[in-house]
């Protein structure tokens, strides 16, 4: 096996979302360059989800969250509808043992086969965290090459240029890591793209209007009552009783000393919400990106299931609407951030909740109107 390896025409461009611009690479080195906001879109992953853990946190752990609001409903599987779109299949191994999880990848690479890493963030060097204790196991790479007599392997990280050095040994750590919850756990995961080999998948018109489908079903229709326009109606009530709920002083995960229960929950969520690889706004950001490119796709009303003019009047007629809703999402947040900054551990005591409730219960109206306008697209 050589000792250095470098996929052969695989490149890595910056982006704002791990998994959307790891498939983004991805895409393009099988023959599918496009946007990351086309990438994500596709994925049909977009969504909303609130779930209340204040009750049980104890603060022991920095991958716990008191609360957790996310807007996205999945993650990379092998059955990501990108990859079906784009006739791609997406295959996942997962390892007990580092060493051997580092050999099957090696093998790939030689392959001229690029991976994509799910890793721990906390064990690679190049992210130079403040807070070296900081661990989340749920972060994406691609990896690109690597070259043993220098100890390093060259990997795609979200938001830098080009590939990045990170010593094989931190690598391993960073794919083995238990810390956090065992969800989160990386568990060695890799995954590998093929093209089917029968070139089969839909018409590229019919499956940008199935990736809208499943999100719209995602806030509509959603299987669980904390997630969609259900559990955006049940978080603006639950800001109503944080003035019970996020009362006196926690310790801190991260630093291990005590802070305000409200000012951490605060900070956790802001970070949720704007900075943690979202693009901003939960998402909503990237997801107007997404809409924005099918208008100005001039293929879409070619060919097979092309798109009619009353279909694409219905994209235009979203996008004040989704751009709302994000503006929205990011005043909340820096209300949030706000607080904090000024107020620190008196944070919960200077901020309104009731007006707070209302901005989440004027997003979800401005979403019901944007997703019931989405679904008038039919297959």
């Amino acid at each position: 096996m050589k000792d250095k390896y470098i996929v052969k025409e695989f490149s890595h461009k910056a982006g704002v979302h791990c998994e959307s611009s790891s498939l983004r690479d991805m895409f393009e080195f099988y023959g599918s360059p496009m946007s990351e906001a086309r990438a994500f879109g596709l994925d049909g992953t977009m969504g909303f989800g609130f779930f209340d853990y204040s009750e049980n946190f104890t603060g022991g752990d920095l991958a716990d969250l008191p609360m957790f609001i996310g807007g996205k409903q999945d993650t990379i599987n092998p059955k990501s509808l990108a990859c079906r779109l784009l006739g791609i299949q997406l295959r996942k191994q997962s390892f007990t043992c580092s060493d051997k999880a580092w050999r099957e990848s090696k093998e790939l690479i030689q392959k001229n086969k690029p991976l994509m890493l799910q890793v721990d963030l906390g064990f690679l060097n190049y992210m130079e965290l403040e807070d070296e204790d900081f661990h989340f196991g749920g972060h994406f790479i691609t990896l690109g090459g690597y070259d043993e007599s220098s100890g390093v392997a060259y990997v795609g990280e979200t938001d830098l240029e080009d590939f990045q050095k990170v010593p094989i040994n931190q690598l391993k750590k960073a794919r083995g890591s238990e810390y956090g919850p065992s969800f989160m756990h990386p568990k060695n995961s890799q995954y590998s793209m093929m093209v089917r080999p029968d070139g089969k998948h839909p018409p590229v018109n019919a499956g940008l209007k199935l990736a809208i489908k499943k999100v719209v079903d995602h806030m509509l229709r959603p299987s669980l009552a904390s997630n969609g326009l259900q559990g955006q109606k049940n978080f603006a009530e639950n800001i109503l009783k944080w003035d019970q709920k996020l009362v006196g002083k926690v310790k801190n995960p991260s630093t291990k000393k005590e802070i305000g229960f409200a000012r951490l929950t605060f900070e956790l969520m802001y970070g949720n919400i704007e900075e943690w690889g979202t693009g901003g706004a939960l998402f909503r950001n990237l997801y107007k990106e997404f809409l924005k490119e099918i208008i100005t796709d001039e293929t879409i009303q070619e060919g097979k299931r092309a798109w009619q003019k009353s279909e694409i009047e219905v994209i235009e007629q979203s996008l004040p609407l989704i751009s709302d809703s994000a503006n929205k999402w990011t005043q909340f947040a820096d209300i949030l951030k706000n607080s904090t900054k000024t107020y620190k551990d008196n944070c919960l005591e200077n901020i309104n909740l009731a007006n707070l409730s209302d901005l989440i219960s004027e997003i979800r109206v401005i979403e019901e109107q944007l997703f019931s306008k989405l679904h008038q697209i039919k297959l």
